[in-house]
């Protein structure tokens, strides 16, 4: 009869194990069954419980490829995007191709300065520059705002996951002790560590009575014990070029202690840290790569040599109206503008562009030195301004396009890393589906139960056929 039950309870593990064998996060079942002994003389068997069937080594190593992924993918989305708004060298609509249409109106104009027709493209393609740095800048700075509320919304999603394993943790220890299968509630357990390791690699420790604790991948204890640390983060309202300079933004606090920017690598290794390393660093140094640009941009139309009218203002672009400096360069790119004395919508004329914007009269018609003069300051191969971007004397289309050039090669750099991150997740993902439920192996064990509870069934057959002829004597 003991042989019978444990050969029933095998056959519902082997049920289990085939129903669930693309299920994530679950777990092999075996039975563990050992021979009991009835008075010296063999009894049948017993039934010990039911084993999860887990390779702990390769379940962490998957955890910390997760993690690894996640922070790539997160670099590797950044990173693609800015380089859809910013454009490639030579891409129709990018920030090159608008210097370039900038520059391709001066020569137009200067060939005919007395078309207004010129003229206006001249001011069409000033101004669709401008609006490309002030479009990078809105991208950055969204890309940022987005960074800092994934931030906020990871931390919260940890914590709700860390208290659910601290409440497992009680659950599976109170059901073990009371001789209960919590195989199912280990299972869930485990779904819920391996989605928290995506956002910070997770090591996972066996503690008494099946719980664990959960360390970060630096050591940080996260939950040893019955109640898990407390993270907390508070999202900043507003981000903008300025946000950050000269005061660090929110960081992560753990009970309540803000941590150090040092001590952030604690946390470090997951999607977490991807979003941290878009609003601290990726988004605030292009930035400021595109503020220089901007700068060198306008101060090569600002000299006195291109337009000495100028009686020290500023050229055809401006900071909001005035003169930008190195010291104010934060978010000048999405400052930039055409200066209003240009444009006559604001108040402005088109025949400033040819004469001067400080002239008081349109002057001759057929005057090209302003426009030649700026056509040639762009070409001009100088020293950037407020300091270097991508090298050290050169023009202003050289330069751009070496942004633009630089923001390709780090996405094509972010997007290699996550396809080799990708490949380790996925050959780690095989193995641990290889070493998991085995649906023929599955099958091969339930015709041994089925011949097991066949060889049971005869043998009480056997007795009650001869127990029925002793009562027939």
């Amino acid at each position: 009869m003991s042989g019978l039950t444990a050969t029933a309870r095998g056959t519902e593990l082997v049920s289990a194990n085939i129903a669930n064998v693309m299920t994530p996060g679950y777990a092999r079942r075996e039975l563990a069954i050992s021979p009991q002994a009835m008075g010296g003389n063999m009894g049948g068997v017993r039934i010990d419980g039911v084993v999860r069937a887990v390779n702990l080594s390769m379940l962490s190593e998957g955890r910390l490829a997760s993690a690894a992924q996640g922070e790539a993918a997160t670099r590797a989305a950044f990173l693609s995007s800015i380089e859809g708004v910013i454009g490639m060298p030579g891409q129709a609509g990018g920030l090159a191709a608008r210097l370039s249409d900038f520059q391709s109106s001066l020569v137009s104009a200067a060939a005919r300065p007395d078309d207004d027709l010129r003229l206006q493209q001249v001011l069409s393609s000033a101004t669709a520059l401008a609006r490309g740095f002030t479009t990078a800048t809105d991208a950055l700075q969204s890309a940022r705002a987005e960074a800092d509320g994934a931030i906020a919304s990871e931390v919260t999603t940890l914590n709700d996951g860390l208290q659910q394993v601290a409440t497992l943790n009680r659950r599976i220890s109170a059901l073990e002790a009371s001789g209960k299968d919590a195989a199912s509630l280990m299972d869930e357990r485990q779904r819920v560590v391996d989605r928290l390791s995506s956002i910070i690699p997770l090591k996972e420790v066996a503690r008494e009575g099946s719980k664990i604790a959960l360390f970060t991948q630096e050591g940080l204890a996260l939950l040893d014990g019955t109640r898990p640390l407390q993270l907390g983060f508070a999202p900043s309202p507003v981000i903008d070029a300025q946000s950050g300079v000269g005061s660090p933004l929110s960081l992560i606090s753990v009970d309540g202690a803000t941590l150090a920017p040092e001590q952030m690598k604690l946390l470090g290794g997951g999607s977490l840290a991807g979003h941290f390393a878009i609003r601290d660093e990726l988004a605030p140094d292009l930035q400021h790569d595109l503020d220089l640009l901007a700068l060198d941009l306008q101060a090569r139309l600002s000299e006195p040599t291109v337009d000495p009218t100028l009686g020290g203002g500023p050229g055809l672009f401006t900071d909001a109206g005035e003169l930008a400096s190195a010291a104010s360069v934060a978010g000048l790119a999405g400052r930039i503008a055409v200066n209003a004395m240009a444009d006559p919508t604001q108040g402005g004329a088109l025949w400033q562009i040819r004469a001067g914007l400080g002239a008081p009269t349109p002057g001759p018609v057929s005057e090209t030195g302003r426009l030649n003069a700026m056509a040639a300051a762009l070409d001009a191969t100088r020293p950037p301004a407020g300091g270097p971007v991508t090298g050290a004397r050169a023009s202003l289309p050289v330069r751009l396009a070496e942004f633009g050039a630089n923001v390709t090669t780090q996405r094509v750099g972010s997007e290699a890393e996550l396809a080799a991150r990708n490949a380790r997740l996925n050959t780690i993902s095989e193995r641990m589906l290889t070493g998991g439920v085995d649906s023929d192996a599955e099958m091969q064990k339930l015709l041994q139960y089925e011949q097991a509870y066949a060889a049971n069934a005869r043998v009480i057959r056997a007795l009650d056929d001869m127990i029925n002829q002793l009562l027939r004597i």
